[in-house]
């Protein structure tokens, strides 16, 4: 999963945005962007948080410095425990070419002491797009960690393993995305989006049909 592979592999597969979204982190958002630039990609900037109730939150970014502003407090409110290599693996920051440039301390697998609705607000607060991530599956998932959706809690966009959104959800429009941890489960999943450019405000004016602009799931 290093910056190159995961863009060559999105481009034969005909992927033509991506998004990197690390577990409470977004370290390497900058070097995949640098990847995906120079095979004429599009990219979002992004991360995952896991809140308190470890329900997983996507969280979308056009540029990279409301995106890192959000990582910072992120990393604030993460549990200072170090990580165990032997364990959980090494959490390493590369640069483009594959060179080791440090080595992560804290676990990134914990939770936030943040609530999914803090958590929410939090991504908001720095301009980004929040999104429920695989909500229709058991482990992670907001329905399956809190049984509902917190009320007055409202979103364009929320990402599925099938396509169909649970009920609570209103308004919203779910798309569907690999949420990938190997090269080989890039594509597996995917979400057209009918824009004029990959931007957030594009995306929210698909997830309501606005202006011609639509988005499709694919499975």
């Amino acid at each position: 999963m290093s910056p190159r592979r995961i863009v060559e592999e999105a481009v034969r597969k005909g992927i033509e945005l991506i998004a990197v979204a690390d577990h409470n982190t977004a370290k390497m958002v900058d070097v995949v962007a640098e990847a995906a630039a120079e095979a004429g990609l599009a990219f979002l900037y992004g991360m995952e948080l896991q809140s308190r109730e470890e329900v997983h939150l996507l969280a979308y970014f056009d540029e990279p410095g409301p995106c890192h502003a959000l990582a910072s407090v992120v990393y604030e409110h993460l549990p200072d425990r170090c990580n165990e290599p032997t364990y959980f693996g090494d959490q390493v920051v590369v640069d483009i070419d594959e060179t080791i440039l440090g080595v992560e301390p804290k676990l990134l697998l914990n939770s936030l002491d943040l609530g999914f609705e803090e958590a929410v607000s939090l991504v908001r607060m720095h301009g980004g797009l929040p999104v429920p991530a695989h909500v229709d599956r058991d482990a992670f998932g907001l329905i399956g960690q809190l049984g509902f959706v917190p009320e007055g809690l409202r979103f364009d966009l929320v990402e599925t393993i099938t396509g169909e959104l649970p009920d609570g959800f209103g308004e919203a429009t779910a798309i569907c995305s690999s949420d990938a941890h190997d090269l080989e489960q890039i594509g597996q999943r995917t979400t057209v989006f009918t824009v004029r450019e990959a931007s957030l405000s594009e995306m929210r004016d698909a997830a309501a049909n606005r202006g011609g602009r639509s988005v499709v799931c694919r499975r």
